[in-house]
């Protein structure tokens, strides 16, 4: 037991210290295939570089035959190896209060005589340990069986016990750890739980015996997400393709962008851990992949809004104070931030939006490179004056004459360089992630019903035109309630006036993060954006991301984020926006498949790891231009605006771009 235990770990990290010495995996290793997303982003978060891993699921064949769901009456089941880090012990206390229910436990292991001593002490008298069970006997009883429970207290590689059970059609209860998210659709092929919450154990087993069909459905939906991405013939062509593009000596992928860690700051934003904008945004989603992929990110950030931490998600924090006053807020810690970063040991001095862009020279002087993101054009913002406006002009001209290189997040914005600065400029969209509906206490908490409201996300300032939306929905008959989710930005006058439009039907909101947001949008019938300016909203992104209809004003941005994957009605037009809003609320079918085409749209052009790809592909151009392939090194030369035209499908406009949008 002891050199099955402490010696054999030792041996195992000594031999894993020794490799790391000698660089044998570095050296000796072209690629890594991974099972899951989660394993690796484990590899990338101890240092692994990103490119040389791939991800391959392990696949699982399928009965000729599946058997149909045994009913109520039948056990529910464990199987695998019986030790601690299993939480088998916390299955045995959640089956303490459901002695209605069988548990079989398949399996051995150096727990067992525990947790059968455990099941006598808890007077089990619906459990049975069947022992050691696998082949054709195994899928007989997970056949037999109602669906199975993996309650796990440590990270799962994959599960290919959760394949198993979907292979003979049974639905999966499973802690919510590691790589379970990548197998288990919440709701759809399973049920997931906090991990050692027996509580939350008891509720999900107690949920599914009680409910057979919706068992029987999940089982269905779990084989049918074998057969699409866990068959065989679909593991071994991905795998002869890896091996061919060796064969082929692809060089892209010997050559990594990420060999060479940098040193890395973001200025410009008021900070992380909390959502303001899509800066803050932009901070945090960029910069914690950035840190992930090994390189040493630093965000300056606003004391006042900023938590005092050394570091967040992976990123390092530098917190600087600034005077809380509308038109020197920005300014003087952009200043501040910039001084500090002169004298700091970075490779890239990164800046967003326009008004920052003033400094991106100064770094430069210190040998440093700098880069201008740009989100669109402020100095456009009806919140400013002339002063402010004519300084912001100032540094639209800045932004594309200062830096190293200036990003834009449109190709709106690349075209208004080129025709505007005479400059071209790298486009890097801004991005989002795919969403599933949550399940949560949130909306209950908020009196919100699933399904039953339009929602609005973003500042509530004079641009965004959340005015017109409120307007236009008061006119119209529907159930449905308008939600606004926000708060202002030195539009404190504007956003007071709104709010005096609150009733039982249109509700206000703070900003919302984490889990709130995510079921707030992901639980929303139609998401609207009646802004009159922006450069690529990242809340329009959230809500196609999220597979949410949209609707948005046809302003020539949201034209570009939407194509022909939602709708739009016509800027500041109110009768126009109050005909969409009743035409889309009476046809849910409709909403449904637009949200799902939105979605996809998202899925191919707006995720953040392709936007993190292209911004690490403009930093190694900057700093290691030789660890580049040839055919990166050239930015795109000639950028074009994209034609978008309307058309009239009946009463609805949507949107068909000409060419291609995103990379």
């Amino acid at each position: 037991m002891l050199f099955g235990g402490t010696t054999a770990s030792g041996l195992l990290a000594g031999e894993a210290y020794l490799h790391r010495w000698l660089s044998t995996y570095e050296r000796c290793v072209d690629l890594f295939i991974a099972p899951s997303q989660f394993v690796k982003q484990k590899l990338i978060e101890n240092g692994w570089t990103r490119s040389r891993i791939e991800v391959l699921p392990h696949f699982q064949s399928l009965p000729l035959m599946q058997r149909q769901h045994p009913g109520v009456t039948a056990p529910i089941l464990y199987f695998g190896r019986l030790s601690r880090e299993k939480g088998i012990t916390d299955l045995l206390h959640a089956m303490q209060a459901l002695p209605h229910i069988r548990l079989l436990i398949a399996g051995e292991g150096p727990q067992r005589s525990e947790l059968e001593a455990l099941a006598r002490k808890l007077s089990l008298n619906n459990l049975a340990f069947v022992g050691r069970v696998d082949g054709a006997g195994l899928e007989r009883l997970i056949a037999v069986s109602q669906f199975t429970v993996f309650p796990s207290h440590a990270y799962e590689t994959l599960g290919k016990s959760i394949l198993e059970s979907y292979a003979q059609g049974r639905a999966v209860v499973a802690s919510d750890l590691g790589s379970r998210r990548e197998l288990i659709e919440a709701g759809k092929t399973g049920l997931l739980y906090r991990v050692k919450d027996v509580q939350q154990l008891t509720s999900a087993i107690a949920l599914l015996q009680h409910n057979p069909d919706l068992s029987r459905r999940m089982g269905e939906a779990g084989s049918e997400l074998v057969r699409e991405r866990h068959s065989q013939p679909n593991h071994l062509e991905k795998l002869e393709n890896l091996y061919e593009e060796f064969r082929r000596g692809n060089s892209r992928r010997r050559t990594s962008i990420n060999a060479k860690p940098l040193r890395v700051a973001y200025i410009g934003g008021r900070g992380v851990g909390g959502k303001y904008s899509g800066i803050e945004t932009y901070y945090e989603e960029t910069g914690k992949r950035l840190a992930r992929d090994g390189h040493e990110v630093t965000a300056y950030c606003r004391s006042y809004f900023t938590p005092s931490t050394a570091v967040h998600d992976g990123i390092r924090i530098v917190r600087l104070p600034t005077i809380c006053l509308k038109h020197l807020e920005t300014f003087l810690h952009t200043l501040l931030s910039t001084i500090h970063a002169c004298f700091s040991n970075y490779d890239i001095v990164h800046y967003q939006c326009l008004g920052p862009s003033v400094f991106s020279f100064l770094p430069r002087l210190f040998g440093k490179k700098t880069v201008v993101t740009v989100q669109g054009l402020d100095w456009q913002r009806k919140k400013w004056g002339r002063l402010a406006r004519n300084c912001l002009k100032f540094a639209g001209w800045a932004s594309a004459r200062f830096p190293n290189t200036t990003v834009v997040v449109s190709r709106v914005l690349q075209e208004h360089y080129l025709s505007r600065y005479s400059r071209a400029t790298s486009f890097v969209p801004n991005g989002t992630e795919i969403r599933k509906r949550c399940q949560g206490t949130h909306l209950q908490h908020l009196g919100l019903p699933a399904g039953g409201y339009v929602l609005f996300l973003g500042r509530f300032s004079p641009e965004k035109n959340c005015q017109l939306l409120v307007d236009a929905f008061e006119k119209i008959e529907t159930p449905l309630k308008l939600v606004l989710a926000g708060g202002s930005s030195y539009t404190d006058e504007y956003a007071c006036s709104l709010r005096k439009h609150a009733s039982d039907q249109i509700i206000f909101l703070d900003w919302l993060s984490g889990d709130a947001l995510a079921e707030v949008l992901t639980n929303a019938a139609l998401f609207v954006l009646p802004s009159d300016l922006e450069g690529l909203s990242l809340a329009l992104l959230d809500a196609m991301g999220a597979g949410v209809c949209v609707l948005a004003s046809d302003t020539p941005e949201n034209r570009e984020a939407i194509a022909d994957t939602g709708f739009t009605f016509k800027a500041g037009d109110g009768c126009d926006l109050q005909r969409m809003l009743t035409v889309l609320l009476s046809d849910s079918r409709l909403r449904e498949a637009v949200g799902k085409t939105g979605q996809e749209r998202v899925r191919q052009s707006f995720l953040w790891d392709g936007v993190v790809h292209e911004v690490a592909q403009i930093y190694a151009r900057l700093v290691a231009p030789e660890l580049l392939p040839p055919e990166l090194m050239n930015p795109e030369k000639t950028p074009s605006v994209i034609p978008v035209a309307e058309e009239q499908r009946g009463t609805l406009r949507l949107l068909r771009p000409k060419a291609p949008i995103a990379r």
